[in-house]
């Protein structure tokens, strides 16, 4: 229960900072709450580790209270409408200064706002200040209302995280126009030397001596360091060394490497995977790993076999015969590895293959035993 509630504390930050006064939507639900359940006072709330904030209000102008005093903190313990007739005949209301001072509240209805990932932000509530009741139809009117201002919360939340996006894309778009106009400047001076120089040498006003040769290479030179400076400054070093990294698997030849999405369909591969599977990138992106697999292997579930076991343990290996484009055989050993994001979520699968024997040739009895 802690670790849950740790999750969804988390999460009603998140839309803390929403602005719902933008949203008259989520305040007429509110009000029609209120007045189908025929009770004075309506809040939406959400319920963090100290305080419950009363985002939209019907009936009262507070705006926060203390967690401690509120009636929702166990209303999000629970899945269905929370109904209290009478606070001040409750046990869990004895010392609670809403309840036995003023404003003496006596009834309570709340309905937890679901997401949907299953934590609750808070509740949409009703309160009276007699002892009072909502019938069975009221109450699921109610929990339908509360549904309906959860996803109006969450489509908030996904608008605004939308536009802080594509503020940052502007705000780049921006500099890297500064840039650009920075750096065509820089890039014009060592430019125009060079062209200068070959517009001399073609109207013959100059000619291709050791002098002008020194003066062409180092306008050239510049222009070339120029150039490199720029491409550092656009390019972070960590960008670079991956560039570098993916360059140095695509052009490996003696390995087959594939890149898997979390059911196993391929979504990339390098040279050797072609040179040794026989099918062009076109052919196969998009196509699951089985299709290397004999129909025996396939009948046999051995491919999502060993994607389970890549998941359960983050490595799979298995050596068999594999399939070419052309329906030859060989005989490979593979290692299936486990691609994991920052929650330690599998989000799919590097796979290598490595070619043993050629098609002609048959696996020894050795080998054979690792397969049964």
């Amino acid at each position: 229960m802690l670790g849950n509630e740790e999750d969804r504390i988390r999460e009603v930050h998140k839309y803390l900072s929403l602005d719902l006064s933008q949203s008259p939507e989520l305040q007429d639900i509110v009000d029609l709450a209120a007045r189908l359940c025929d009770k004075p006072i309506a809040l939406l709330t959400f319920l963090d580790e100290q305080i419950n904030w009363l985002k939209i209000r019907s009936g009262v102008a507070v705006e926060v209270m203390p967690r401690s005093t509120s009636f929702c903190q166990y209303a999000v313990q629970q899945d269905q409408v929370l109904i209290i007739p009478d606070a001040s005949r409750d046990a869990r209301f004895d010392d609670n200064p809403l309840v036995h001072a003023d404003p003496n509240i006596r009834f309570y209805a709340g309905a937890p706002l679901v997401l949907n990932n299953g934590l609750k932000l808070g509740t949409l509530c009703l309160f009276d200040l007699k002892p009072n009741a909502i019938d069975p139809l009221q109450q699921k009117a109610l929990q339908t209302l509360a549904r309906q201002a959860a996803a109006l919360l969450e489509l908030e939340h996904s608008k605004a995280e939308l536009n802080k996006k594509i503020e940052e894309i502007q705000a780049k778009n921006e500099t890297l126009v500064k840039i650009a106009y920075m750096q065509s400047h820089d890039i014009r001076h060592p430019l125009t030397s060079v062209m200068g120089l070959m517009e001399l040498v073609k109207e013959n006003l100059q000619a291709v001596d050791a002098q002008w040769l020194r003066m062409m290479g180092e306008a050239t030179n510049a222009l070339d360091d120029r150039i490199k400076a720029i491409v550092a400054e656009s390019i972070s070093e960590k960008d670079l060394k991956a560039m570098r990294f993916n360059k140095m698997i695509e052009e490996i030849e003696d390995c087959a490497i594939l890149l898997l999405d979390q059911d196993g369909y391929i979504e990339n591969w390098n040279k050797g995977a072609r040179l040794l599977k026989g099918y062009n990138a076109e052919e196969i992106i998009g196509k699951n790993f089985e299709v290397f697999y004999t129909g025996k292997d396939r009948k046999a579930g051995r491919p999502a076999k060993l994607i389970a076991l890549a998941t359960k343990n983050g490595v799979a290996k298995d050596e068999g015969w594999r399939l070419r484009k052309d329906g030859t055989k060989f005989w490979g050993s593979i290692v299936i590895t486990a691609i994991h994001n920052e929650n330690k979520q599998v989000i799919g699968f590097t796979k290598m293959t490595r070619k043993l024997m050629a098609t002609a040739e048959a696996p020894n009895v050795a080998e054979v035993c690792l397969q049964s």
